[in-house]
């Protein structure tokens, strides 16, 4: 036996002296509950995380077959037959399971009155199936549209559920991602508008997630669904910078500030308010929209139009610098003048409104810094 061997036994032989039988029993059993804790928690936890796996991989499987075999759906589609799925749910398998057991016993028994309430309970249950799958068959879904949004906002792609049968449809519910909307009561020749809202995290291209419409009318016991795959896309506009220089640039490429060439024709730029400016060069609609107090600045006669140029920020990340030209583009458009736009492989001649506001973001949400081009 080693040194350290032998002294390891003189410490055991210490501590079994000072402490009683008693408390070591105790400390046994405090040690042994404690395991057990610890493993009654391990167990579920690990069981519960690979079924978890399992469903989450089966399920993906399953719509991704589903999606092979119906593709792409147009933009307005109906709800055929052929692409509704119907299986049992836990109240309906247990429905089953009570009935089979009702069924065992009068025929043990020889119980007519028993036969008679397991068939009227059978023939319920086989009702339920046909009012289950009828409750989605032939339903049309219309996409009617939806609107670009900045980055960190919620996109409502919109749609109308219509019927156009002559019986009335119940319990419709629309799930997608985690959410779900209700449609209660869709009445014969009706038409109901359903919004899905999707979450935005980044610039670019947000593509409508794979839809399910479910029922379970009319008693629980069956569930039936379809998906929807429509090829929907929305542009998402980059997140707006807080604040932006407000040096813009002229057509000729020159700088133009106020501090300059001070005037009272054109716009030439933005900035923070201060104490002493006149009421009547604050820009009231960016105050509306931002909650922001800022001066409008103007030129001393210069009709050249204003440009939001990316050349303007060249040590700036490309996405921040994404982000000043978006607040740019947006406090030049909010003070009602002429501005256009420069990227990279791309010029937006100068123009106003609604419809040129919306290619310049689009140009900005779409730049592929690694290309230098539009992403396709």
């Amino acid at each position: 036996m080693s040194r350290g061997d032998r002294g390891a036994c003189y410490r055991l032989r210490v501590l079994e002296s000072t402490v009683d039988d008693g408390q070591i029993i105790s400390i046994k059993r405090e040690v042994r509950d404690a395991e057990d804790r610890l493993r009654a928690r391990v167990r579920p936890c690990a069981l519960n995380t690979i079924t978890q796996h399992f469903n989450q991989a089966f399920g993906r499987k399953v719509q991704n077959w589903a999606h092979r075999r119906q593709g792409t759906d147009p933009r307005s589609c109906r709800l055929t037959s052929r692409r509704i799925y119907i299986l049992p749910t836990r109240a309906g398998i247990i429905y089953a399971v009570v009935v089979s057991t009702m069924l065992l016993g009068s025929m043990n028994y020889n119980n007519n009155t028993g036969f008679a309430l397991t068939f009227l309970l059978t023939g319920i249950g086989i009702i339920s199936i046909y009012n289950c799958h009828r409750n989605l068959a032939d339903i049309f879904l219309h996409f009617v549209g939806s609107r670009s949004v900045f980055a960190g906002e919620s996109v409502h792609f919109n749609f109308i559920i219509e019927n156009q049968n002559t019986y009335s449809r119940a319990q419709l519910l629309f799930c997608f991602d985690g959410h779900q909307e209700i449609c209660d009561v869709l009445a014969a020749g009706d038409r109901q508008p359903m919004s899905v809202r999707v979450n935005s995290t980044r610039r670019g291209r947000l593509n409508l997630p794979r839809l399910l419409l479910a029922t379970r009318y009319p008693l629980g016991l069956f569930r039936a669904w379809t998906w929807i795959n429509m090829d929907v896309t929305e542009i998402i506009y980059p997140q707006p910078a807080a604040t932006a220089p407000s040096t813009m640039m002229s057509h000729g490429g020159h700088s133009i500030s106020a501090r300059h060439s001070a005037g009272d024709e054109d716009f030439s730029g933005l900035r923070s308010y201060h104490v002493g400016d006149p009421p009547k060069r604050i820009a009231w609609k960016i105050l509306a929209h931002t909650g922001e107090t800022m001066i409008t600045e103007y030129n001393d006669g210069s009709r050249d139009p204003v440009w939001v140029d990316w050349y303007d920020y060249p040590s700036s990340h490309p996405e921040e610098r994404l982000s000043l030209l978006t607040r740019r583009a947006l406090d030049a458009d909010l003070a009602g003048h002429i501005w256009g736009l420069r990227m990279p492989g791309q010029v937006i001649g100068a123009d106003r409104g609604a419809a040129h506001r919306h290619q310049c973001l689009r140009a900005l949400a779409l730049y592929d810094p690694g290309s230098g081009q539009l992403a396709p």
